[in-house]
């Protein structure tokens, strides 16, 4: 979607009368005056400027949710509501189509609030459901069950089992390569168990990683996409080592390997061997800034004799930045290798960045900004760029109550020949009530 055009100012605008002030802007100012305390000024606590303290973190106990407190037990639930507008159904499948939406949210979580040792279970589900094309609508939901136990100061083990259900996207690529014109749900589950311990300077870690994919096949005005064959297992083992060679400073190393196999018999030629070495820093400077990036090499091989391997430089890094008490900076980089849904194309490289800007206005309203970038590397089909452009406000009317409004803009950038280039904007509106 091309950019609106600003008419140019005309000697004739110099003479006309002054309009006068527009009514949207004083009705947004009751709403937030009337959200926010009574006092002006934002009132500053100890422990709100402590270090790693950051916008999104922060206590507020005027309005965070109450939640139910029961002896050594901590229960949270929310329900959400609202609805939205997108100006593009099928990006970049011919004529654009637009239509209204609803979504619906909830989430349940019980904790406990031991001094020593955790459990936790929590259950999630959302909904959109399209005014018009039905066909696009889609449920999501996920149950995650996990465990700490504490060895010593800074020792323990951790375990975590979750199913998700979820769905792919119809502006994802190899749909759109694929000629899928409807969201592909998908199941996923996963079994982690992982450890660290700590000895005088030097912290160690490991983790085992488990995950099962299985995709459903879809049927939409008779054509069939048979995802389902990209049903896969994949397992990853970690290993870490990290030195503190001054307060809050770490030098990191790491060490990845992860095995993938297809269900399917046919497609047992994709099932590959990944091995992956990196090594960096995790710095804090002042309190204001925290960086912590990795660096190394990944190559990835594969079962079948015609399928070219999969290597080059691996990076994952966050930066944080804190301006001031009330702005929050973060960046994230990582290059990753991915799995693709198709048969026609195993896996891709991908690139992506992110900047996250959190604002707090008031002390109950929070304004975010956030810019994402996406390449993709297809190794016999060429490259794919993705920008999406994030705008939200949350406004916390009470303990119970807040107010969600969410602008979001996706423009591509590149695509191989026979897909189009195309921009999408979504706006939605949400109310939740929390417990």
């Amino acid at each position: 979607m091309g950019a609106a055009t600003i008419p140019s100012r005309t000697a004739g605008d110099a003479v006309r009368r002054p309009r006068g002030p527009s009514p949207v802007l004083p009705i947004v100012l009751s709403i937030l005056a009337a959200a926010r305390p009574g006092e002006a000024a934002q009132t500053v606590r100890p422990e709100d400027t402590a270090r790693g303290v950051t916008v999104a973190t922060r206590l507020r106990p005027d309005y965070d949710p109450a939640s139910v407190r029961l002896p050594g037990l901590r229960l949270d639930a929310a329900v959400e509501g609202g609805a939205g507008f997108d100006d593009n159904l099928l990006p970049g499948r011919g004529a654009r189509r637009s239509g209204a939406f609803a979504t619906e949210s909830l989430a349940v979580s019980a904790g406990t609030t031991w001094t020593r040792h955790a459990l936790g279970l929590s259950a999630t589900q959302s909904t959109r459901q399209y005014v018009q094309d039905s066909e696009l609508n889609w449920t999501d939901y996920g149950v995650i069950a996990s465990g700490r136990y504490d060895i010593g100061r800074a020792s323990w083990l951790a375990f975590r089992y979750e199913h998700q259900r979820g769905h792919i996207e119809v502006d994802n690529f190899d749909l759109q390569r694929e000629g899928s014109l409807v969201p592909v749900p998908f199941d996923t589950d996963v079994a982690n168990l992982a450890g660290r311990a700590e000895i005088n300077r030097v912290r160690l870690g490991a983790s085992a990683d488990l995950r099962a994919f299985r995709y459903e096949d879809v049927t939409f005005r008779g054509f069939r996409d048979q995802v389902s064959t990209s049903d896969r297992r994949e397992a990853t083992g970690e290993v870490t080592a990290d030195y503190r060679f001054l307060p809050d400073r770490y030098v990191l190393t790491l060490f990845r390997v992860q095995d993938i196999r297809y269900d399917r018999t046919g497609q047992r030629g994709r099932d590959s061997l990944t091995l992956e070495a990196q090594a960096g820093l995790d710095y804090a400077l002042t309190g204001l800034w925290r960086a912590r990036f990795l660096f190394g090499y990944r190559e990835r091989d594969y079962e079948g004799a015609g399928i070219r391997s999969l290597s080059g430089p691996a990076f994952e890094a966050q930066v944080t930045y804190l301006p001031s008490q009330l702005t929050t900076l973060n960046l994230t980089l990582q290059r990753t290798i991915e799995e693709s849904i198709r048969v026609a194309s195993v896996s891709y490289t991908r690139t992506a960045a992110r900047l996250t800007v959190d604002h707090e206005l008031f002390r109950n309203v929070v304004l975010t900004g956030e810019l994402r970038a996406e390449r993709r590397d297809y190794a016999r089909e060429g490259n794919v760029a993705d920008v999406i452009g994030i705008a939200a406000a949350r406004v916390q009317l009470n303990r119970t109550t807040s107010l969600v409004a969410t602008y979001q803009h996706t423009e591509r950038l590149e695509a191989p020949a026979g897909v189009s280039e195309y921009g999408r904007n979504q706006v939605q509106l949400r109310l939740r009530f929390s417990l």
